[in-house]
């Protein structure tokens, strides 16, 4: 997923527009290879593991784990916040690896920990809504 400009709102490619229409109605929908069966983000028209152009797209499951994180001291003002907001490396169930960001927890390296098992939450970022994720309700501490 590219940041065209600082603190804005991804760029939408005839690549990205079925992903980003799917968040925007909370469900999410991600590119799959008819030919490997391997999910990937971001969407691309080329399947990265086998090359095959058999493209379709499918829900996920909404479950992530955090592969690795930093900390936004000073967050972009479209998210409407003025305290710190985690920049989150997450791995999700199918297997893909995307950037995000980890709501309904506190933003310090004391709340969050590698491994911490995540669901998908939505909010807005400016005018786009955007796919967060949060710790599972039933969390196993570090």
């Amino acid at each position: 997923m590219s940041v065209i400009g600082g603190g804005k709102a991804p760029f939408v490619t005839p690549e990205t527009v079925r992903f980003w229409e799917s968040v925007e109605r909370e469900e999410v929908l991600m590119p799959t290879c008819v030919q490997c069966s391997a999910f990937f983000f971001p969407p691309s028209p080329i399947c990265p593991r086998c090359t095959s152009r058999k493209i379709a797209w499918e829900r996920i499951c909404g479950e992530a784990i955090l592969y690795s994180f930093m900390i936004a001291e000073n967050p972009w003002p479209e998210w409407g916040s003025e305290g710190p907001m985690s920049i989150a490396h997450v791995e999700l169930v199918e297997g893909p690896r995307l950037i995000s960001t980890i709501v309904g927890v506190e933003q310090s390296p004391q709340a969050l920990f590698i491994g911490m098992e995540l669901e998908i939450a939505f909010r807005r970022f400016g005018n786009r809504k955007m796919m967060c994720f949060k710790p599972q309700k039933m969390q196993v501490t570090r």
